[in-house]
């Protein structure tokens, strides 16, 4: 019965059901490690798992051996090998994520931890247990955890690799080399507490899990429970139903921090909307304010055509500060300009340009007024900018 599942099994079974592997199309990845050596790794992403391939051989003698990741693993515990780059990293979440069907379900915002590796000091964390014939050692890296052993005769006998994330979420074997002391050093480093919890310590009571897995599945509309025949089986009272609508919310509003998919910010409005969040547009242009390019310009798509056309607006014109990278952002914008004829912002944006010493600005908003006349707008350009 699901509800007598240990917590690691629901956020498991829950990641399988609403994972759509078919979503996550090839994607391939390269960087390096130093330590003495560079070492070079290439990491694909698809629907199948992750593939790490050991180019150089750093923690495989064998040049070139791929290890493959389950993408579940990946998601709840973190890297099984090297990916130094927190934009890698926050990337393969986000093509993780976008694959699933229901952006409020449990396990889709129970990924590892993505934070900044830490600087560290110049000698590193090491620790050496044995003498000079035989002896086991820990090294932190500046991407992770070594672990090895060496002797007198063969010298190196084995090198693996732990991530910082494995670290802070796998239960440890109580044959480790990481003894309590050590364990307490790097969590110092990291400025991070494990949250690891061993699948039998987390056997959670029947709490209405069921129901609330149905509420979350269904991003809080009820009615779906219904249609699809689990009326039986949903029991939550109007009390349960508006901690998990909290929840929910909370989980939309992180996300739209987070995400850049246009379909997957429009499944978070809907969703924010339908469970009575009144202010959505301000979401919206607040999340903009920091969000990447490509997500700013989803945010501004949605604001302009279904919220606030000037909120969008403004967040239209932010883009510009992209057009130095390629005038893809500027072509971008003043087209958008094309129909939005109506608003003010945009209106005081073209005269401020026309009166300006940006050329390229000033035949942009020339091609603009010419458009909005082609609609049948020449009344309005004429009145807003024949005189300024």
């Amino acid at each position: 019965m699901y509800t007598d599942l240990s917590e690691t099994a629901r956020l498991n079974y829950d990641f399988w059901k609403q994972l759509q592997p078919n979503r996550i199309s090839e994607q391939r990845f390269e960087y390096t490690t130093k330590v003495t050596d560079t070492y070079h790794w290439e990491l694909t992403i698809n629907g199948s798992g992750l593939y790490y391939k050991d180019v150089s051989g750093e923690y495989n003698p064998l040049r070139g051996a791929v290890s493959e990741q389950l993408l579940s693993d990946f998601w709840f515990y973190g890297p099984l090998l090297p990916i130094p780059d927190l934009y890698i990293r926050k990337q393969l979440v986000a093509i993780i994520r976008n694959a699933f069907i229901q952006a409020g379900s449990p396990a889709s915002y129970k990924h590892f931890d993505l934070f900044e590796y830490p600087t560290l000091p110049i000698s590193p964390l090491q620790w050496v247990f044995g003498d000079h014939h035989a002896n086991d050692f820990i090294i932190v890296r500046d991407y992770g955890i070594e672990m090895g052993a060496t002797n007198w005769h063969d010298g190196l006998v084995y090198l693996k690799y732990l991530s910082f994330e494995n670290f802070l979420t796998i239960p440890p074997r109580e044959d480790s080399l990481i003894t309590q002391e050590i364990r307490a050093e790097i969590e110092a480093l990291l400025a991070r507490k494990a949250t690891r919890k061993r699948a039998e310590d987390v056997l959670a009571p029947n709490d209405n899990a069921e129901s609330k897995r149905l509420f979350m599945d269904n991003g809080g509309q009820i009615h779906y429970i219904h249609r699809d025949g689990f009326g039986d089986v949903y029991k939550a009272t109007a009390k349960e139903e508006a901690t998990w609508r909290a929840e929910l919310i909370d989980h939309y509003k992180r996300r739209l921090l987070e995400e850049d998919n246009e379909s997957t910010l429009l499944h978070i409005t809907q969703g924010l909307a339908f469970n009575g969040v009144k202010n959505v547009g301000d979401l919206l242009f607040e999340a903009a304010k920091t969000a990447n390019p490509k997500a700013k310009q989803t945010l501004a798509k949605i604001l302009v055509e279904q919220f606030d056309a000037e909120l969008g607006a403004k967040i239209l014109i932010s883009l510009l500060e992209y057009e130095a990278e390629s005038d893809y952002w500027r072509n971008y914008v003043f087209n958008s300009f094309f129909n939005m004829h109506d608003s003010q912002t945009v209106q005081n944006f073209i005269a401020q340009k026309l009166r300006g010493d940006n050329e390229v600005h000033l035949k942009k908003s020339v091609d603009v007024l010419r458009m909005w006349e082609l609609k049948g707008h020449k009344t309005l350009s004429d009145k807003n900018n024949q005189n300024r």
